[in-house]
């Protein structure tokens, strides 16, 4: 497709500071020329041309944490538990469409029942569904402790751990996801694969040149997690100064998800919910936003994920998320780019999309308003373009 973005205000997400009037043009879906109007190369024939004054032109944003199979809501773990292999399906299909429709171009699903999430990253990538660009786990992996067993892969041992990552790459996940820690009845938390176990996922992920990302909540698995090398702690609550010391020093990314505790606590103040569980959902904001200042403080690397679909939050909302991270503390610039250049970096895909430079595939958003100056912006999706086609 090849189509040119007039006089528009862009943000293209290498750190550059924004720069008013400039024209982007993208030849067969890869983004060609980039300068002043006035210093354009000749239209060419058959050209969509898209006036973009008083919009602004951003990345195509990526959420490095979703569950497409999830539809997200209150009841939302009882459908995760309860419906068919059939629906999961369907509503992947429509989780992955509204995602892309919120300009998310790219994205990570950390883990489906019955490796559904493979099939739907092959269907956004051949055409034949409509959505971002998935980087898929398959399912979630974990022993005993983490997530109720009906939801995930359940295993007890390293070798049974390393057959069922194996299994994950035969059937082309592109990246691993574990479960880390666990809650025991009391409430306690505890580190649920422990080190032996983490190293045989991080050796056989990085062998087969994918990148593992751990859940994680609380700091003694975490701690296990960060120190036997994997790429990124999912959540990350309840992290203490020492691990994320180390994460920094290790290089080991952040995600946040802070929309799991805003859009339970919304809901729960919305159409009620009992006292402890509002009480549990309270003690993880504030535990969530701790942590997340404590890796600001040190410099760990952040990228943007909702985990859409897996808890109450809801596809197609990644501006919420990085409206959190910005009350938290964050800088506008920093968030933005947590969804585009460093989730790049995270999920290996930089030199193909992340920031608006020659030679990179043209996904792109235009944006009625300036994030950089107000966050709330982000909702304000005028149009979405994926490799050069526009979508919306």
């Amino acid at each position: 497709m090849d189509l040119v973005i007039r006089n528009t205000r862009l943000i293209d997400g290498t750190g550059a500071d924004p720069t008013n009037r400039v024209s982007v043009e993208v030849t067969n879906g890869t983004i060609s020329w980039i300068g002043e109007e006035t210093a354009r190369p000749q239209r060419k024939a058959h050209q969509e041309d898209i006036n973009g004054e008083g919009l602004t032109l951003i990345p195509g944003m990526i959420d490095c944490h979703e569950h497409f199979t999830g539809d997200g809501g209150l009841e939302s773990m009882d459908r995760l538990l309860d419906d068919t292999q059939e629906i999961f399906t369907l509503k992947a299909v429509g989780n992955a469409r509204r995602a892309l429709l919120s300009g998310v171009t790219s994205a990570r699903d950390v883990g489906a029942r019955y490796g559904i999430n493979i099939l739907i990253a092959k269907g956004t990538a051949s055409g034949a569904i409509m959505g971002p660009r998935i980087i898929a786990a398959g399912e979630w992996l974990q022993y005993p402790g983490t997530w109720p067993a009906g939801l995930t892969r359940r295993t007890e041992t390293p070798e049974e751990l390393l057959l069922a990552i194996r299994d994950q790459i035969d059937n082309g996940a592109g990246l691993i996801k574990v479960g880390a820690t666990g809650f025991r009845a009391n409430g306690e938390q505890f580190g649920s694969l422990g080190p032996e176990a983490l190293n045989v996922a991080v050796r056989a992920a990085h062998e087969a040149g994918l990148k593992i990302a751990a859940h994680c909540h609380g700091f003694e698995g975490t701690q296990q997690a960060v120190e036997a090398g994997i790429d990124s702690i999912e959540h990350g609550t309840y992290t203490d100064e020492e691990t994320i010391r180390l994460m920094a020093q290790k290089g080991t990314y952040m995600i946040p998800t802070m929309s799991t505790w805003d859009t339970r606590e919304r809901l729960g103040n919305q159409y009620g919910m009992p006292a402890h569980q509002m009480a549990d959902t309270l003690d993880r904001k504030e535990n969530s936003i701790a942590s997340f200042k404590r890796a600001l403080r040190e410099g760990v690397k952040i990228a943007a994920g909702t985990d859409a679909g897996g808890c109450p939050a809801r596809h197609g909302f990644i501006a919420r998320e990085l409206e959190l991270m910005i009350d938290a503390g964050m800088s506008l610039k920093a968030a933005l780019e947590s969804a585009t250049r460093e989730a790049a970096n995270l999920l290996g895909i930089l030199d193909e999309v992340g920031t608006i430079e020659v030679g990179k595939q043209a996904d792109m958003v235009l944006i009625d308003g300036d994030p950089h100056s107000d966050p709330a912006a982000l909702r304000n999706v005028w149009a979405v373009f994926q490799g050069g086609s526009r979508v919306t």
